[in-house]
């Protein structure tokens, strides 16, 4: 009997020890001590709230509510002790990385932009004391890179073009990694993978198709650099006709439930309509056999 105990006792401690490992994100030690390479402000966290609600909040909650999803391991809230003894470092590695039910953000928002939503998960931190890099250190590159964008229609190609300008020479940039996106109100929207530059410093992604644009298929997009510790924070924005036609219809154009009354559905209508005409009716009705009643009270 005792033996049973011990078996279940001991099986216990190593289903535990088992959870508590899978449940340790072990970030690796020279990603640990990264910093931001800008001092956090009001500004910053702004954006880094915007970020977090459209990016965040259905998996995390509302920082200091503790009403985040219950996941296995928990996705946990951001205003916690244990989220907040995390560095800066292994903050930006976590997200940028993602694992498990935590998706990668590395191609979905800019490196400058998980900073901005750290900002913001540090303001629940009264603790917390910020350091970051100084401009200098910014770019290991030591010259200015630029970003060019053109479109090859024949071929159904986006070329994205990368320059380098340095000690008075311009030469091309290889081996960048280029990330493309189309520029969105709830966030803006990958184009095709990441792509690195050739030898040449171009990189070629698929026209967005199926992307709806303007009426004459105007898109908004968005060509950045991911190697910011080497060539700093390096972006394009550029409106190419790549992506699908589309004329945004008035919602108010036909009859709908949301519309005016002019234009609310006729079936509404009637059916109102009829409603009120039995409301009033039988309010009516009510008063006139309470008169019935009066008047042989009278009589």
């Amino acid at each position: 009997m005792n033996y049973q105990k011990y078996t279940l006792f001991l099986f216990l401690i190593i289903y535990h020890l088992m959870v508590t490992a899978q449940n340790e994100w072990v970030v690796p030690q020279d990603k640990k001590g990264k910093l931001s390479p800008f001092e956090f402000s009001a500004t910053s966290k702004s954006k880094g709230e915007l970020l977090y609600k459209t990016n965040c909040m259905s998996c995390h909650g509302n920082p200091g509510k503790a009403d985040f999803q219950k996941m296995t391991p928990p996705p946990g809230d951001p205003a916690m002790q244990k989220f907040q003894l995390n560095s800066d470092g292994e903050l930006f590695y976590k997200i940028s990385e993602g694992r498990d039910f935590m998706p990668s953000f590395k191609n979905v928002i800019s490196q400058d932009e998980i900073w901005d939503l750290i900002s913001y998960l540090r303001s629940f931190n009264a603790e917390y004391e910020h350091s970051f890099v100084i401009p200098s250190e910014k770019s290991a590159y030591g010259g200015i890179v630029t970003i060019a964008l053109s479109h090859l229609q024949d071929k159904g190609k986006i070329i994205v073009e990368v320059k380098g300008l340095k000690n008075g020479l311009t030469e091309n940039i290889e081996g960048a990694e280029v990330v493309l996106r189309v520029k969105r109100t709830f966030g803006n929207l990958i184009v095709d993978e990441p792509k690195v530059t050739d030898n040449n410093g171009f990189a070629e992604f698929l026209e967005p198709l199926d992307i709806p644009g303007d009426k004459d298929g105007n898109l908004n997009l968005i060509a950045q650099l991911s190697n910011q510790d080497l060539y700093g924070v390096t972006i394009a924005d550029t409106i190419l006709s790549v992506g699908k036609q589309f004329t945004s219809v008035s919602l108010t154009q036909d009859r709908a439930m949301w519309n005016t009354v002019k234009k609310a559905p006729v079936w509404l209508i009637f059916s109102f309509s009829i409603a009120v005409f039995l409301a009033w009716g039988t309010i009516f009705y009510v008063v006139l056999q309470l008169k019935k009643i009066f008047d042989i009270g009278n009589r």
